[in-house]
């Protein structure tokens, strides 16, 4: 067995691979062991997914959704409490996430000799508006997703792990997720639906929905002469009503701003089903 990304021998791999991170929310959508090796693992999710899941943005909203880490950790957020500053924790007791404010020493000083005085805190709050930039950051987070979601897709055929590393056109993108080389591969992002969208299912519960991908092939690209030399082949991922689009076929994503146009900015997600904009949060 091969590894996705290095294509070295993987078949003493101890790990499964989290297609997206658990530190989203996912805890079910991974690779078996051997399709990405413990070394591309480790890497990966050092110099890969922490970079963005450390952004403010989305420490905020995993702060807000009390998504733990693997280690079930939360992020530490700074608030103020009358002017001082605090930290604010989320801890799980018993299987109950609580809350928890680090008072330095002179702030817990004022509050026992002023008890009766009211206090105001403020803590930053994730927000819809707050969505991840175009860079390298975001599109190796969202390509590293990409790839290991089309060898998930392709798992049920035979040979299809050696058949996608074989592939020469996913080189360029693999060793932007793997390299960092070329360091710009342009992401389309946007938010579809609000982070606290809820659905009901057919037993009238309501649920959210934490992530959801799928693929868009409308056509090609590039030409030599009158020979396709480069396919078109997007990722569409939508993590708490972000969508991102990465094209695995090459760093440009003019096609998906084409067929965007051509489908009224409907989401190939939802397109000919119930689209989420027109839902209300």
């Amino acid at each position: 067995m091969r590894c996705l990304f290095c294509k070295e021998d993987s078949s003493s791999a101890k790990s499964i691979e989290h297609i997206i991170p658990e530190s989203l929310g996912n805890k079910t959508l991974t690779l078996p062991r051997g399709y990405v090796c413990d070394k591309c693992n480790n890497y990966l999710a050092r110099e890969v997914e922490k970079p963005f899941l450390e952004r403010e943005d989305m420490r905020l909203l995993r702060f807000q959704e009390d998504i733990p880490s693997k280690k079930n950790k939360f992020p530490l957020l700074e608030g103020n409490w009358d002017g001082i500053p605090v930290e604010v924790k989320k801890e799980i007791h018993n299987g109950e996430v609580i809350p928890s404010i680090g008072m330095p020493p002179e702030l817990l000083v004022k509050i026992l000799l002023h008890p009766q005085e009211h206090y105001q805190m403020t803590v930053p709050a994730y927000t819809d508006v707050l969505l991840p930039p175009q860079g390298s950051i975001t599109s190796r987070f969202i390509g590293k997703i990409a790839l290991e979601a089309l060898a998930h897709k392709l798992s049920s055929l035979d040979d299809s792990l050696d058949q996608l590393i074989d592939d020469k056109q996913f080189d360029p993108i693999r060793n932007h997720v793997r390299r960092g080389s070329p360091r710009a591969w342009p992401c389309h992002i946007r938010r579809i639906y609000s982070h606290r969208k809820s659905w009901i299912d057919s037993d009238g519960e309501t649920y959210q929905i934490i992530h959801e991908s799928d693929f868009l092939m409308p056509g090609i690209t590039k030409y030599d002469g009158q020979n396709p030399v480069q396919a078109e082949l997007y990722f569409i991922v939508a993590l708490w009503g972000m969508e991102f689009a990465i094209n695995l076929g090459g760093p440009c994503i003019e096609g998906y701003q084409a067929w965007l146009k051509e489908h009224d900015n409907a989401s190939p997600l939802y397109f000919g089903k119930n689209d989420p904009k027109s839902m209300k949060p």
